[in-house]
């Protein structure tokens, strides 16, 4: 490796250090609190939402933070697209993402739908390269927590179509966590400097 690979290596480990290389929360913040009540499953059955990753090296996926009530959501509980192309909501179902798994709501069915559940997903190994816009939600199994609409589209998955959640004045609450993924010797010092 050289002198030069090793410092750009040295640079985003310690950036790691202090926390995710990326991180989105549709609310506007990491851990933004769902300040309206959950909508139900019989209304949304999935939430998702397109981003861009802003980076000028690809991502891997490390972790959700769901603010959601209800049971476990079998395999399709946590959902993601790769490269949309675009901000807009997958062309298919639920079932037709790129990557899925399932995870159990820290809250039950009755439970507050403000409390995140946080989803390791790192062993999935969902790569997104430099750029590209992807696709990220969950299932909703009683109740998801949502916001007032604040400009950040979300989509509801209801009666077999992905309906926008703005017409009805709110925005799904979703976060995910993101680490730089792979070498970095090809990645140019200028544009971490700009990353930075």
């Amino acid at each position: 490796m050289s002198l030069r690979a090793a410092f750009i290596l040295t640079a985003f480990t310690a950036a790691a250090a202090a926390g995710a290389d990326f991180e989105y929360n549709t609310g506007g913040y990491p851990g933004y609190p769902a300040d309206l009540f959950g909508s139900s499953a019989g209304w949304g059955e999935w939430f998702v939402t397109t981003v861009q990753n802003p980076l000028p090296v690809a991502i891997q996926i490390m972790e959700f933070g769901f603010p959601c009530s209800g049971s476990a959501t079998g395999p399709y509980g946590w959902v993601v697209w790769e490269d949309l192309g675009l901000v807009t909501h997958p062309s298919g179902g639920p079932q037709s993402c790129d990557h899925h798994g399932e995870f159990t709501p820290v809250e039950g069915p009755y439970g507050d739908p403000s409390v995140y559940t946080w989803v390791d997903v790192s062993a999935a190994n969902v790569i997104i390269p430099a750029g590209a816009h992807f696709c990220f939600g969950y299932r909703n199994t009683a109740y998801g927590g949502q916001t007032p609409y604040n400009g950040v589209l979300t989509w509801s998955w209801f009666d077999s179509m992905w309906i926008v959640d703005s017409s009805y004045y709110r925005t799904a609450v979703m976060q995910v966590s993101a680490d730089v993924a792979g070498a970095l010797e090809g990645t140019t010092w200028a544009a971490i400097k700009a990353w930075r």
